[in-house]
């Protein structure tokens, strides 16, 4: 996980709250997120590189269209950095108040 950028992070975090997106659904998603625009040229490489580092599964849907779903050590390495966040996080709640 230390060496994701953030967008590939965050493409982890939305596919782990989603059913088994389609790659145009994880753009649209990732769409609603970032100000700037999300092309499909930017979320395809990308998601190939989260398959290829084992914390993606491909899949096919309706025998034609791609989907998405995390892999066990994706799963596992976004509860790391959960943890690892939550450590540092954890004080903010003093501060707000």
């Amino acid at each position: 996980m230390h060496d994701l950028n953030s967008f590939k992070r965050d493409m982890l975090v939305v596919i782990a709250g989603m059913d088994n997106p389609k790659g145009t659904e994880l753009t649209a998603e990732l769409q609603e997120h970032y100000p700037e625009e999300i092309t499909a040229g930017r979320v395809y490489p990308q998601l190939d590189d989260l398959v290829e580092k084992g914390l993606v599964k491909k899949g096919k849907k309706n025998g034609r269209t791609n989907e998405y779903r995390l892999a066990g050590r994706g799963v596992r390495d976004l509860q790391d950095h959960r943890e690892w966040e939550n450590q540092y996080l954890a004080p903010i709640d003093e501060l707000s108040t």
